[in-house]
């Protein structure tokens, strides 16, 4: 009778983890249907697309056929930007939004209300590292504005005016589940960047809405070496239009950081506290 029972209760585990090994996988192992929303001269809108995820999402896109609206606020860099995607994909039309997004949540789309806009990527943000005491007020204004409002205010503007099918691709961050020290800020806007996302996903249904759980990128802001668990940003931009239609609210767009954080939350919560705890203090002082 008690080996019936353990047997029972094995058979039952190994299906639960045979169920939970299928549903990670198969989001990474479907097709991506991001074709779907390049129909009629299609455009996408990518803020932040001056440097990192942002500019290699907008490259990804023009590689794929898409026209495209790059966001930054620095006009130098846009010009940069617009030039190189023009160099490699003659046929895109590149649209230019010159605008800092830390300083005003309201920006001026009125040049986008004829174009048809079937992407909006929302991934402009800030994670200036640091404790949170030491912090300015004006640094905590300008992170919320820039990472929350901001977003929240372009795609209220937006969403009427959006070519259907659309999709939204909302960047957030794995510090929206494990929130870390030193980051309290920008780990509270991820927090809110996933929850407006998820929110909207069930809010409108006639739209894709994807909330981002980005991990580590090697990006202007980070500059660590390019590794297994730290993809390049074009690596990563690959990824993440790789994902589109995969069905689920939100996801880890690389698996190798689906895997890392879903091993770390089995880890006690005190070893975990102790050892984030280390990393950013080892990383406040080499950058200070």
């Amino acid at each position: 009778m008690v080996y019936q029972l353990f047997y029972g209760f094995g058979i039952i585990t190994c299906t639960v983890i045979l169920f939970q090994l299928i549903k990670f996988i198969t989001p990474y192992l479907l097709p991506s249907k991001l074709e779907k929303y390049r129909t009629g001269n299609a455009y996408a809108l990518v803020t932040g697309a001056t440097d990192g995820i942002g500019k290699a999402v907008a490259m990804e896109l023009a590689s794929k056929g898409f026209n495209v609206i790059i966001h930054g606020r620095n006009a130098h860099k846009l010009n940069a930007v617009a030039e190189e995607i023009t160099a490699k994909n003659a046929a895109c039309k590149v649209v230019q939004l010159l605008h800092d997004g830390s300083k005003s949540s309201q920006m001026d789309i009125t040049c986008l209300l004829g174009l048809p806009v079937s992407i909006l990527v929302n991934n402009v943000g800030v994670g200036p590292i640091g404790e949170f005491a030491q912090m300015t007020n004006q640094q905590i204004d300008e992170t919320i504005t820039l990472n929350a409002t901001f977003p929240s205010q372009l795609t209220h503007n937006l969403v009427p005016y959006l070519k259907q099918p659309a999709l939204m691709l909302n960047v957030s961050s794995y510090t929206a589940l494990l929130p870390p020290p030193y980051l309290a800020v920008y780990a509270a806007t991820k927090a809110y960047n996933n929850a407006f996302s998820i929110s909207l996903a069930r809010e409108l249904e006639h739209m894709e809405v994807i909330s981002l759980l980005t991990g580590s990128v090697h990006t202007g802001s980070n500059k660590k070496p390019v590794s297994f668990m730290r993809p390049s940003a074009a690596t990563y931009a690959k990824s993440i239009l790789g994902i589109v239609g995969c069905g689920r609210q939100r996801i880890m767009p690389y698996w190798p950081h689906a895997l890392q954080t879903g091993l770390i939350s089995l880890l006690p919560q005190p070893l975990i506290d102790k050892a984030t705890k280390a990393a950013l203090k080892k990383e406040l002082v080499s950058k200070g």
